[in-house]
């Protein structure tokens, strides 16, 4: 009965905290930050594919999966276009969607002239705006054989529709500092399928900012922060400390390392305290990438469990200084 329990504690806050933060894939910005942030794509003359995975709470039956496929590039001088899929499982309810995005870079050097040899760009102003598709429904097996009394679970059977939103972003770059600031839920959805009493999504930010240290040996470092928040009040921080460096002997392979603190800052009964840490690292080779993050909870929940493990492979068609940015 415990284990039926928590299936359907999972399966229920997979949908309801739809309207208590955004989409999961947000969650995998240190390998895209596209992810977070539609001026992002473009912003480097290069295009980049990339597929992630990630899987929460192992050890427990039904843990939740998150994959995406994204895609962005650089077209017609400054304009940059970009596109991903997702498809979220946890428990016994699935998510699928993806988004379209449409961005402008604004060169702010002398040399605005588009040329593909010059792939890293160091001074820019970049805005971006996406279009979203969500789709949401639950699995039969748990009505069938278990029963219920949720109107989540009942209303209107188990395909739960397709709902639109739209997110929009600014991306600023200033030789080794770069500033990112967005905003996603633009349209105020009312998922009336998911129960009369599911709240409007809430409007939510995301601001990050770093600066890169450029040391001897072709090495980088990068200290950087994220914060998120919405209109209800919810709050968090993820500070960010990466360790990058391009072999000397051998430009065709690199590799990255980092570290990540994540907080929650709410005013609510509770106080604010440490949510996870992460340790993630990845290699380069010629256009290939590769990456590898494990989430350690820090929460009395996530104690319970085998932690999380994400997994990136990528593939760049030319060489740039920050394929995960």
């Amino acid at each position: 009965m415990n284990r039926i329990g928590l299936i359907l504690v999972l399966a229920i806050s997979s949908i309801s905290s739809v309207c208590a933060q955004d989409e999961i894939v947000c969650e995998q910005y240190h390998f895209n930050y596209y992810l977070v942030n539609p001026a992002v794509a473009g912003a480097e003359r290069c295009t980049h594919l990339m597929l992630t995975g990630k899987f929460q709470w192992t050890g427990l039956d039904d843990h939740p999966m998150t994959q995406t496929l994204s895609a962005r590039t650089r077209v017609l001088g400054n304009v940059g276009i970009g596109a991903y899929l997702y498809n979220d499982k946890n428990g016994y309810s699935y998510r699928q969607g993806g988004e379209v995005t449409f961005a402008y870079h604004l060169p702010l050097t002398q040399n605005d002239r588009y040329t593909m040899k010059d792939r890293s760009i160091q001074r820019q102003l970049s805005f971006g705006i996406s279009m979203m598709l969500n789709h949401y429904n639950f699995d039969n097996y748990l009505v069938d054989k278990y029963g219920h009394t949720d109107n989540v679970l009942g209303n209107e059977g188990m395909d739960k529709g397709i709902y639109f939103n739209a997110n929009a972003g600014l991306y600023f770059l200033w030789d080794n500092f770069f500033l990112g600031y967005s905003m996603s839920n633009l349209i105020p959805t009312e998922m009336t399928e998911l129960g009369i009493d599911e709240p409007i999504r809430p409007l939510t930010g995301y601001g990050f900012l770093g600066y890169d240290f450029d040391l001897v040996n072709n090495i980088t470092l990068e200290p950087a922060a994220m914060f998120k928040f919405n209109v209800n009040d919810e709050r968090q921080l993820d500070i960010n400390l990466k360790f990058m460096q391009t072999i000397p002997s051998n430009e065709d392979f690199s590799y990255w390392l980092q570290a990540s603190y994540r907080h929650t800052l709410e005013n609510s009964d509770y106080s604010p305290s440490p949510l996870s840490l992460y340790i993630m690292g990845g290699i380069r080779y010629k256009g290939f990438h590769a990456g590898y993050a494990y989430q350690i909870g820090l929460t009395p929940l996530n104690r319970q469990n085998g932690g999380t493990h994400e997994l990136m492979l990528g593939y760049t068609w030319c060489v740039t200084k920050h394929f995960c940015r």
